[in-house]
């Protein structure tokens, strides 16, 4: 059967939307199924849905492809990212930025420390969740033993993570927030970084004086003692584990693009494994694939050091294509834009255009229960409104790493809500009180829209 060529309806574009992501949503919060997979399952059903509006099978391909070429650098740069993170565990980089944060922790200002080295732990790993897992861990049971509240160490632990995430690029969240909004990824973090580096600073300040009433605790020494002596008995700390970050740092500062940068710093993790870790120049092949793997006989310190590699990437650099040739199904049909047209007419300022985003995302979050989701969603619908309104993208990219990443835990249901309190011991509404970035980020990223220079319309 083939159909008049039509421009869909709001009604109708609505409904295939619903459809369409149901069959992601339901599956997630029902079984935890992963979205990855269902991204492609979601294809048929958008499919069939379109075909009404008189959109044939070849053009839908045709914006699949279309889209999909935006998702290639993003996904190269991500299984450049793991194969990085696995090279520097094993050259000693990420375990001992790890045995520094713990060693600073205090009893005097554990929630400011905790804070703090959650953002260190999720900067050099790339990861929220991981962050949760180990360090998140960790100091959940530190904070019992000092006697402090679980929920502000949750708090503080969600806070750090979150923003750790938003400025790493090891983290898939940038990435999939520079591949939507079309900007290179370094140059989109350090946007980023002129409103959640400042909101962090206000955060720190808050854990502080909020931390002040849990001076004269003990610390659980015997916890911090064997993540340090376990890592310095199964790795050489001396200064050159440090050079695999600086070289990508200052990679970063003379603007070297993000894929030759990144593999640079990963081949250097690689060289100092093996000149100075000791490891083989096959093992260091094998760290740069699959990822480092250790046995010390310390489970929550393997726990910690067992990650990385390009295989370790490779379902989020899938998902990328799904996601990407999802939304070029949609618009190919004119879903996209039939559901915009009502929504967007109104969008003619810069913080109209930014708080859209944000709210935007909490509803990608509400639907598909994940980060990644969210982004995909949100970045997708409003990266062609920036494009017409003519407002710079790496505000795009600032207002998803705000929205979909600093907001995520305000829905119960999403999977990082999930994990975070199963990790560390409280309810997902729990996650809220004091998780100061949630506030933070979102009134600053406002406030900065009004009366910063950088969001700009582009000339």
């Amino acid at each position: 059967m083939k159909f008049e060529k039509k421009e869909p309806s709001f009604g109708y574009a609505l409904f295939v939307m619903i459809a369409t992501f149901s069959v992601i949503m339901v599956p997630s919060l029902a079984w935890g199924s992963k979205i990855n997979a269902l991204f492609l399952a979601a294809w048929l059903v958008a499919i069939l849905l379109c075909l009404p509006t008189g959109t044939t099978y070849k053009e839908m391909q045709d914006g699949v492809i279309k889209n999909c070429t935006k998702a290639i650098v993003p996904a190269l740069i991500i299984l450049c990212v793991g194969a990085l993170v696995g090279t520097w565990t094993a050259a000693g980089t990420v375990p001992v930025i790890i045995s520094f944060g713990v060693k600073v922790i205090s009893p005097s200002a554990f929630l400011l420390t905790a804070f703090i080295l959650c953002v260190v732990c999720a900067l050099v790993t790339g990861t929220s969740w991981g962050t949760f897992g180990t360090a998140g861990l960790a100091l959940a049971g530190i904070g019992v033993s000092l006697n402090v509240d679980p929920v502000m160490t949750a708090g503080a632990v969600c806070a750090g993570s979150f923003f750790g995430d938003t400025i790493s690029p090891m983290s898939d969240s940038p990435n999939l927030g520079a591949a939507v909004s079309g900007v290179d990824l370094f140059k989109g973090i350090k946007h980023q970084a002129k409103v959640t580096v400042p909101a962090a600073i206000i955060c720190g300040v808050m854990y502080w004086l909020v931390g002040l009433q849990y001076r004269g605790g003990k610390i659980d020494e015997k916890l911090i003692g064997d993540i340090v002596s376990t890592i310095e008995g199964n790795f050489h700390t001396g200064f050159l584990t440090l050079v695999p970050a600086l070289i990508v740092i200052v990679l970063l500062v003379i603007k070297i693009p993000s894929i030759p940068a990144l593999l640079t710093s990963g081949i250097v993790g690689g060289v100092v494994a093996c000149l100075y870790q000791g490891h083989s120049l096959s093992d260091c092949i094998a760290y740069f694939w699959d990822g480092f793997t250790i046995e010390t006989g310390v489970e929550f310190v393997d726990t910690l050091l067992n990650r990385g590699g390009i295989t370790s990437m490779t379902g989020t650099a899938v998902m990328f294509f799904f996601a990407f040739g999802l939304f070029g199904i949609l618009s190919a049909a004119g879903i996209i834009d039939a559901i915009l047209a009502p929504v967007t007419k109104h969008m003619n300022s810069k913080l109209s255009l930014v708080v859209s985003t944000m709210l935007l995302s909490n509803v990608g979050t509400v639907v598909g229960a994940s980060m990644n989701f969210a982004y995909a969603f949100a970045g997708s619908i409003m990266e062609p409104v920036y494009e017409k309104r003519g407002l710079e993208k790496v505000n795009l990219m600032r207002a998803l790493g705000v929205g979909c990443t600093a907001m995520a835990v305000l829905v119960p249901w999403s999977l990082s809500s999930a994990v975070a309190s199963s990790f560390l011991g409280v309810e997902p509404l729990q996650l809220i009180p004091y998780n100061f970035f949630l506030y933070v980020a979102p009134i600053y990223l406002i406030i900065w829209t009004i009366i910063g220079r950088d969001t700009r319309w582009v000339e």
